[in-house]
């Protein structure tokens, strides 16, 4: 597992990250490359790369960067046998970023949170994505990476979701057949927006 940043500037209601962990920090790639290259000299066959949100990397750098140029620079630069991503916001992405997959060397799995799908309680989560969003960045990447396994996170029992909302979102998970996933039951964080709802 190779960290390559820290921090989030998100700010959905039910999460503390950005309490406890502050605002997203990116390390420089050449640092990244270089532990990668131990990770391969000392025998590891798959590198992880993972953050806070791993999605904003080099967006708080003086000349704005991007997720995509770093996986490029990794692969370019070393010769790890197989990188994975870890969890990817579904809003840092673009149909374009998934041309990256043509190198063989990268895992055919992406983790993408969804939380819920429901409209009205991704607007009451704050999150930046919407149900026809998330399923047409699904389409896009299992369009150019054939067998991707996709998995993601969904929180049930959200702070006014009615009946409707959770067999709406439990269609949509349905609809996109994902992979795998991890269910959580919503759980009060102190300090968080969603702490607050009824």
């Amino acid at each position: 597992f190779i960290k390559v940043q820290d921090g989030c500037d998100n700010h959905c209601t039910f999460c503390i990250t950005t309490v406890a962990r502050g605002q997203g920090r990116s390390r420089a790639k050449e640092e990244i490359l270089a532990d990668i290259q131990a990770a391969i000299a000392g025998g590891a066959q798959e590198v992880v790369l993972t953050g806070v949100h791993l999605g904003s990397w080099g967006q708080d750098f003086a000349e704005r960067s991007h997720l995509r140029d770093l996986v490029t620079y990794l692969l370019e630069n070393s010769d790890v046998p197989r990188m994975r991503l870890s969890s990817l916001e579904p809003w840092d992405l673009d149909a374009d970023f998934f041309a990256l997959w043509q190198d063989r060397r990268l895992a055919r799995h992406l983790h993408l949170p969804l939380q819920s799908g429901s409209a009205a309680t991704l607007r009451r989560m704050a999150r930046k994505t919407t149900p026809d969003d998330f399923a047409q960045l699904v389409q896009a990447a299992r369009a150019a990476i054939p067998g991707v396994a996709i998995t993601t996170d969904v929180i049930v029992g959200f702070p006014g979701e009615s009946e409707d909302e959770f067999q709406q979102s439990l269609e949509f998970v349905r609809q996109m057949n994902f992979a795998g996933g991890h269910v959580f039951t919503y759980s009060a964080r102190p300090g968080t927006g969603a702490a607050r709802m009824s």
